[in-house]
């Protein structure tokens, strides 16, 4: 009996082992079941809802879907896009239907809002008759006012929107410090990849010689991105960097997949720190990033906490660079976050929770390489999604720069 006993015992202790070895093991991407959360529930009081896309730009005669998201009082959260009421601040710009599939009809500005026992969540939708760039840049352009929010989205991810002398003017007045790891790459080897592309307009260095852009890739001591070696070594590192480089008048850190895990605290200390580096100094525009996709689609933590910084950016007037949003679309508009896309632009084309279809290499094989896109290193994903990091990237380039947008 001793013998079985023991035995028994060290089967037991074996399978709780490797039980315990095989739960703590997850990848650098975050790769989720897409139904591993979606499967939970509300539970608690409706607090808030979440309307998707957030702040959209199309034109004439155009439709978009929207998705609501409710986010209940014990963390949980339910897609309710069938459930709420939508609506419109002005049907004459934008009409909305009872599914959340709103229609532009006339130039200007309308807020979608989706309303469910008495609780809402509402975005804004542009719809623009012109491609109009705006104005020449003028000799000593004012720096980018601080008194709205500037968000790179999708609706940035277009080079040929952005006016070359704006991409000169970028060129010649900013000195960027950019930390990053494997994910955040994809900016940099898009931006690389886009003067073989495009052509020297675009070249950037480390040093701004030959005319180029100024942008120092991972120059900062002591932290690789937002969330290694801690979620705040970043901030020090900001600070000595700076000290040591008053030239320096734009910072900008990316996430490499904490995000996924972060807690509502975890981002209020990023936003915190930011908010704090910012009255420090007040010379630097400081860009702040959400994570990057993992999945988990809608009902995901990523999302309720890359929205919980868009929220921040929108109401406190600050400049985001919103890469998760930016690997949401395809180039012609089309939104994937309903279906579970990943990072590597993977999606679950026909719901049954396997992601089966990857939308940047659909995309690339129905267009002409070298034409409509371009090849280049794109860390964890697909050269496409590293083109459009790029076009957003010299886009917020540009706005930063004192560009209106338009």
């Amino acid at each position: 009996m001793i013998h079985l006993f023991h035995a028994q015992s060290l089967k037991s202790l074996t399978l709780l082992a490797l039980a315990v070895l095989l739960s703590s093991c997850s990848s650098d991407s975050h790769d989720h079941d897409p139904q591993a959360e979606s499967s939970t529930g509300p539970g608690g009081v409706l607090s808030s809802i979440a309307v998707t896309p957030g702040n959209s730009n199309i034109g004439m005669q155009q439709t978009r879907q929207f998705t609501a998201v409710g986010i209940y009082s014990n963390g949980s959260s339910e897609k309710l896009t069938e459930s709420v009421t939508w609506s419109t601040s002005d049907e004459n710009i934008v009409s909305i239907s009872e599914t959340g599939l709103a229609t532009a009809h006339a130039e200007g500005e309308a807020t979608i809002t989706a309303t469910m026992e008495g609780v809402s969540g509402s975005t804004l939708m542009r719809v623009s008759l012109s491609d109009d760039q705006g104005p020449s840049p003028p000799e000593n352009p004012d720096p980018l006012p601080g008194t709205s929010a500037v968000i790179i989205d999708h609706t940035a991810a277009n080079i040929d929107a952005v006016p070359a002398e704006w991409i000169e003017q970028a060129a010649g007045s900013l000195c960027i410090a950019y930390g990053h790891t494997s994910h955040g790459s994809q900016i940099i080897d898009g931006m690389a990849g886009l003067v073989d592309f495009r052509g020297s307009r675009y070249a950037f260095n480390a040093s701004g010689a030959g005319d180029a852009l100024e942008l120092r890739d991972t120059p900062f001591p002591g932290a690789n991105d937002l969330g290694s070696p801690s979620l705040t070594a970043w901030a020090g590192a900001t600070r000595t960097y700076l000290d040591a480089h008053p030239e320096v008048n734009v910072v900008m850190w990316s996430w490499c997949g904490q995000v996924s895990d972060a807690t509502e605290s975890d981002i209020n200390t990023y936003l915190s720190l930011m908010d704090t580096l910012e009255g420090e100094y007040p010379e630097v525009k400081f860009v702040y990033m959400t994570g990057h996709l993992d999945g988990t689609g809608l009902e995901g933590n990523l999302h309720r906490r890359n929205e919980q910084i868009r929220q921040y950016c929108r109401t406190r007037a600050k400049i985001l660079y919103d890469f998760a949003d930016i690997e949401t679309y395809d180039p012609d508009g089309v939104f994937y976050g309903d279906r579970y896309p990943d990072d590597a632009c993977a999606y679950d084309s026909d719901g049954d929770g396997s992601r089966d279809a990857n939308w940047a290499i659909q995309w690339q094989n129905a267009h002409v390489e070298g034409q409509d896109w371009y090849d280049c290193y794109s860390a964890h994903s697909q050269p496409l999604n590293a083109n459009l990091k790029a076009y957003a990237a010299w886009w917020l380039w540009a706005r930063i720069a004192g560009w209106n947008g338009r």
